[in-house]
């Protein structure tokens, strides 16, 4: 870490917040998904999947190096049950309440029950988007017992291992997507381990590196047929968006500014983006001039959700963090 970064608010690198803002942005219009979508848009999610949550959990991966201290189990668990346990389960109880006072009136994606209230601690069963969290806590929870580097480089083996094997088939907490998923996460303690400089790479390099990454994506859209192909990918992506924003910091000294700023509100974007979308999609499906997914109006409907999805729950967050009950009920 350079004498600039480690000047950065509560020492976060700029870089990865840029790398949170446009991974968060992806994950919004990744969830903006019509029905009569035009194929090439269906296309472009299909390429966001590949790598916007394999980064993020890099992203964790790494922060949890850069920022731990020497700690208890309970304290450290006890954050993390503040940071993403409580914010998950109040999130999931309002989503749930909102389906089922709309879900009669209107067309609700993943439809919900009054038991809805007791799956929701053991499923993601608000939203299927959740399961980062059940992932996220768990990957906590687990190298939290590695203390030394070579440690920690052996769990990344052996969850770069895990991720290859037949799914266990389980979706209680979330674990057949943790079993696919921890590997990104191990990928960024292990590079804050050994490697921390690893993508500070020249715009020359950036861009071969950018050029390879939108190549092999073309040809897994074109494909779709390798598991390994679609794992390769979600590295490379990692490297591309690192190395991208990397770059960002260094050339574009506002984005940087800007994105330091705006980064304490993704987890509210991600906790409430998709109920924002779903009244969005229902508000536009009401306007005739909105109602239709045909041509240029798709994509006015798109920009207008996609903005709502992202634009509100940065002014939620500037309302939950002058609340002290409501930072702790979202962790803010």
């Amino acid at each position: 870490m350079d004498s600039s970064q480690s000047k950065m608010p509560h020492s976060r690198l700029a870089m990865l917040d840029i790398a949170r803002m446009v991974c968060i942005i992806l994950v919004v219009i990744g969830h903006y998904d019509p029905a009569d979508a035009p194929t090439h848009y269906s296309n472009m999610r299909m390429v966001i999947y590949t790598f916007h949550m394999p980064v993020f959990l890099f992203i964790s991966g790494y922060l949890y190096i850069v920022t731990r201290k020497s700690e208890t189990f309970t304290a450290f668990i006890t954050k993390k049950i503040k940071r993403l346990a409580i914010p998950y389960l109040v999130t999931s109880a309002i989503i749930i309440t909102i389906k089922l006072l709309t879900q009669g009136a209107a067309r609700v994606d993943h439809p919900v029950t009054a038991m809805s209230y007791m799956r929701m601690f053991y499923l993601p069963e608000a939203g299927y988007f959740l399961w980062f969290i059940w992932t996220l806590l768990l990957a906590f929870i687990v190298v939290f017992f590695f203390k030394s580097k070579k440690a920690r480089l052996a769990l990344f083996v052996i969850t770069l291992v895990i991720s290859f094997l037949p799914s266990v088939g389980i979706d209680v907490f979330c674990l057949r997507q943790s079993q696919e998923m921890i590997v990104y996460f191990m990928t960024g303690v292990v590079i804050a381990d050994y490697a921390p400089r690893l993508f500070n790479a020249g715009i020359a390099p950036t861009a071969i590196l950018l050029l390879l990454f939108a190549g092999c994506e073309a040809y897994y859209v074109q494909h779709q047929d390798s598991v390994l192909m679609y794992r390769f990918l979600a590295f490379l992506g990692i490297a591309a968006i690192m190395t991208m924003c990397y770059n960002c910091e260094r050339h574009i000294p506002v984005l940087a500014r800007s994105c330091v700023v705006l980064a304490p509100s993704v987890y509210i974007i991600y906790l409430f983006h998709t109920t924002i979308l779903g009244l969005a999609k229902a508000v536009f499906g009401k306007l005739p001039f909105l109602a239709s997914n045909a041509g240029a109006t798709f994509y006015v409907q798109a920009f207008c959700a996609i903005a709502c999805g992202v634009i509100i729950p940065i002014a939620l967050y500037a309302i939950i963090k002058k609340s002290k009950i409501l930072r702790l009920l979202f962790g803010v």
